[in-house]
């Protein structure tokens, strides 16, 4: 008997039902490396502020979007006049897509593995002034040879300091605990370190003694709070005060001038002394303590995470 390839049949292969369901799932079709920049275009209508979200180009950004529209047969962001907003397929995909991140950040993300290396984000952080120049320069100075990859958006504190958390337009928000109002931190948080504040005055000024009391500091030409700030048991007269708009500025204006301002010891001890001014304790001292909110949503986040463990970090070393 001669052999005959073409009336050979291997062997007869029947699929599970099982398998041919996991053929035909539909999940496999799907690109999940859409799904960080779905979620940016989302939550910020606007491809070049999604872009900087992530980390990415502009034009990378559009061309998701192009692919996200295919998939969903959505425009997802229409103009309306010169800004971009969501359609209403799109805003009923904000709250389900954000879940569907927390739920794979939470089962693929793993702190003990990341490496800050792999790291590539733009984040952005409310602050002071201060805490800038303080904790958030060792950190870049840190950063600088390990991971050029990071960028950091630092945001000055305003009147409504909340503001930035509550729209969760932040990574960040470091602030002293007494600042913020009580009844309202339904955010997570850690504490990062402990200053305390002095009165600077210029070097020159005879008028003042090696310590002030507390009820003193009211009668005196000072460079006021800064906005949004209030010292516990101090109420300023506005005619005697200048209001400055950062901390550092408080010092500078102070130089050269019979006023005082109220600043972190921390702050006057990095270049206090090379501008001409002096530090006077206060004879009750006023402690603070900076901490770092952030919004539940970022929880899990590892990159999250990882920043907030580099900050806690150079806090430690302050």
């Amino acid at each position: 008997m001669s052999y005959d390839p073409a009336n050979t049949r291997g062997p007869d292969i029947t699929r599970s039902p099982e398998a041919t369901s996991v053929a035909h799932d539909p999940l496999l079709k799907i690109d999940f490396n859409l799904l960080i920049p779905l979620q940016a275009l989302l939550a910020e209508a606007n491809v070049t502020r999604a872009a900087e979200r992530t980390g990415v180009t502009q034009p990378a950004m559009s061309g998701s979007l192009a692919k996200l529209r295919r998939h969903f047969g959505d425009p997802l962001l229409t103009r309306n006049g010169r800004s971009m907003q969501l359609t209403p397929f799109g805003a009923a995909l904000v709250e389900p897509v954000d879940r569907a991140v927390d739920s794979m950040r939470s089962v693929l993300g793993s702190r003990s593995t990341l490496k800050s290396r792999l790291v590539s984000r733009t984040f952005t952080i409310v602050t002071s002034d201060y805490v800038s120049i303080v904790l958030i320069k060792p950190l870049l100075q840190s950063l600088w040879n390990s991971n050029p990859n990071v960028s950091l958006k630092i945001v000055p504190l305003s009147d409504d300091t909340l503001s930035p958390l509550e729209g969760d337009e932040c990574d960040l928000l470091i602030a002293p605990r007494s600042m913020l109002p009580q009844g309202k931190l339904n955010y997570h948080s850690r504490h990062l370190f402990t200053d305390r504040f002095v009165a600077v005055a210029d070097a020159d000024n005879a008028t003042l003694g090696e310590s002030i009391a507390f009820n003193y500091i009211t009668e005196l030409l000072q460079v006021n709070s800064l906005r949004g700030v209030k010292m516990p048991g101090i109420e300023i007269d506005p005619a005697l005060a200048v209001t400055a708009g950062s901390f550092s500025e408080r010092m500078y204006l102070v130089a050269g001038t019979p006023m005082i301002a109220l600043v972190q010891s921390r702050l006057y001890e990095l270049f206090g002394r090379e501008i001409g001014l002096r530090a006077i304790p206060l004879e009750s001292e006023i402690s603070l303590c900076e901490t770092m909110y952030w919004h539940h949503r970022h929880a899990a986040d590892p990159e999250h995470i990882w920043l907030r463990d580099a900050l806690s970090d150079v806090a430690q070393s302050l």
